[in-house]
């Protein structure tokens, strides 16, 4: 909504006051209404934590008053739960060392905890409603000129993340423009939503009728959203060919990422059409393109991951008993600037391997490329120690400034003597062997192996609904619980393989790296998004890449490393063309790469 331009400014609050229902008498005021000015400043009591400011061209804001001894980081804890915006807290408060007592501290709205940005956004949207599809969001912008309200905040808002702008817009059709203007009424789906919004009672909304005949079938059992399972609401029942969970399709939605890939994990193009088509079949679709709002989807139960299942169910029962016992194995390490961490970095594929190919770019030239600003940003900002396990000998290490990268084949793996990547498999085995005589050979004894990390960067190549990046950790339920060693003739000329062919990997072993590596995963994942890197909305970590019903497995470089951390880091889908547009750009790759040794230093609390 705008208001005309012949009202006076008075008049411009008063018609703003009406059209947002903010009661302002009582709670806010704008500043320059009363002095001939249009609107600049909206401040609203956000009692006992401080009071909300809104400024023209700006966003909403937390100013609190510091106690005695407060710095920045008991502040970022107090107000956001944990230390990881502090440096961001800072900043917006002049960057200074220390927090001034005289001086209230200003916090980002969209960086507070769950509860109090629930409570910041009552206050600031009365009109807001938590509806049966998510959040119903009332776009205020309450000044006369600009646009406060844009998609990347209301992701970060809503969703804690920026990267799922492009998800809320396509989940928002109906709102044109580049972005939200003033009485859009947006909608945050639930799949996205967080948990503190996602917790409200929804207010009564009619139900979307669906345009075909529903099914007959009664619903036998129902399982709605569970806190933290990202669950949407399904209903279990049977039909002619055995169990089944019905989901209604919401507006915005697609039955290949809102349905297959969200509740199957499944992300293979080839799996996913796949799986599309047979739940199409047995839904009655005929044209998967053309699905009316709240048409019963029907999914076989045996495909749902195991989170998805109704509460009771054995597989689901499993798999909670399986998360809680990991976080007993969790052991939290500190070091600040990473002092005392070795850093071992895998760049993947390289050689005869060019990796994924999509749209003319090759995976593997690409994620060297990352790989080596990972370990220049490690060099230059941290105390850690990098180690690499492959190496282009015809331009070394270095990262220029370009963007689209030739396609070569040049790499060799690191080991003595040095392994020119002929044959793919070989070079997967001597990186692993690699990693594991750096850890057992060549740092001493003394390092912890809980300061060992290894970090392998990949580009995937999957459905082209599937967009952002992803990070695997090894289940340790998918490692070799006998020893294993590799039965090639070829690879003992190599020195790493003579040395410990045979790798043994106890089960409180891999309990802790599984759980420690979940941790560094999550951090990662976290500071990409801050940092505005598109991040895969459906569970971003992972113990195991899916294909199929049931085949599940962990790559190799994470099966057999003997590294006390142990991730692989998918960074982006190059078979999207948005993810490929951005893996070509070396200002994102750089981005990118600045954003994983941030995450890293997060999960040693630095």
């Amino acid at each position: 909504m705008r208001l005309p331009s012949d009202v006076s400014p008075q008049g411009r609050a008063a018609r703003l006051v009406a059209a947002t229902g903010l009661a302002l008498a009582a709670v806010a005021l704008l500043v320059g209404a009363s002095s001939g000015e249009p609107p600049s400043r909206l401040e609203i009591g956000l009692e006992p934590h401080g009071t909300l400011r809104w400024e023209l061209g700006a966003t909403p804001v937390l100013l609190v008053d510091p106690a005695r001894g407060d710095g920045w980081i008991t502040i970022a804890e107090r107000l956001t739960g944990g230390a990881a915006a502090a440096r961001r807290i800072r900043e917006l408060n002049g960057g200074e060392a220390r927090v001034r007592l005289d001086r209230r501290v200003v916090v980002p709205v969209e960086a507070l905890r769950g509860d109090l940005r629930l409570a910041a956004v009552r206050r600031l949207f009365p009109l807001d409603a938590r509806t049966r599809e998510g959040w119903r969001h009332e776009v205020l912008d309450p000044f006369s000129d600009g646009v406060e309200e844009t998609w990347a905040w209301l992701a970060e808002l809503f969703t804690g993340s920026p990267a799922k702008a492009d998800a809320l817009r396509r989940a928002n059709p109906g709102v044109g423009g580049t972005e939200p203007a003033r009485g859009s009424r947006v909608t945050i789906p639930e799949a996205v939503l967080l948990d503190a919004f996602r917790q409200v009672e929804p207010v009564a909304t009619p139900t979307p009728q669906p345009t075909v005949a529903a099914s007959t079938t009664p619903p036998a059992r129902t399982a709605g959203p569970q806190p933290g399972t990202g669950s949407g609401p399904l209903e279990f029942s049977r039909d002619a060919d055995g169990e089944i969970a019905v989901y209604r399709l919401r507006h915005g939605e697609a039955l290949y990422s809102a349905v297959v890939v969200r509740f199957t994990g499944q992300l293979l193009a080839a799996q996913v059409n796949e799986t599309a088509a047979e739940i199409a079949r047995r839904s009655g679709i005929d044209d998967v393109t053309s699905i009316p709002i709240g048409h019963p989807i029907k999914i076989p139960v045996d495909l749902l991951l195991p989170q998805y299942l109704p509460p009771g169910d054995p597989r689901r029962a499993r798999w909670e008993a399986e998360r809680q016992e990991l976080a007993g194995f969790l052991e939290l390490v500190r070091a600040v600037d990473l002092s005392g961490v070795h850093v071992i970095l895998d760049a993947g594929h390289g050689g005869v391997d060019s990796g994924a190919v999509q749209g003319g770019v090759w995976e593997a030239p690409y994620v060297y490329d990352i790989t080596c600003r990972i370990r220049a940003n490690l060099e230059r900002h941290t105390r850690a120690k990098v180690w690499m396990t492959t190496e282009d000998p015809r331009i070394g290490c270095r990262t220029p400034a370009t963007d689209r990268l030739e396609a070569s084949r040049s790499r060799v793996v690191l080991t003595k003597p040095p392994y020119e990547i002929v044959d793919s498999p070989l070079g997967v085995h001597l990186r692993y062997y690699l990693t594991n005589d750096i850890i057992l050979n060549r740092i001493g004894r003394d390092v912890p192996r809980s300061k060992t990390v290894f970090i392998s960067i990949h580009a995937d190549s999957l459905h082209p609904s599937v967009r952002g990046a992803m990070v695997y950790v090894p289940s340790r339920y998918l490692r070799p619980s006998k020893p294993y060693s590799v039965s090639r003739q070829d690879i003992k000329a190599f020195a790493e393989y003579r040395a410990h062919p045979t790798i043994r990997l106890g089960d409180d072993f891999k309990a802790r790296v599984e759980a420690s590596s979940r941790h560094l995963a999550e951090s990662i994942v976290d500071s990409l998004s801050r940092n505005g890197i598109v991040v895969h909305p459906n569970e971003p970590v992972r113990d195991r890449v899916l294909r199929g019903r049931r085949q599940a497995w962990v790559p190799a470089v994470l099966r057999y490393s003997a590294a006390g951390n142990a991730v692989l880091v998918e960074v982006s889908n190059i078979g999207n063309d948005q993810d490929r547009e951005l893996i070509v750009r070396h200002e994102w790759r750089e981005r990118l790469a600045l954003a994983v040794v941030e995450g890293l230093a997060g999960a040693y609390g630095d």
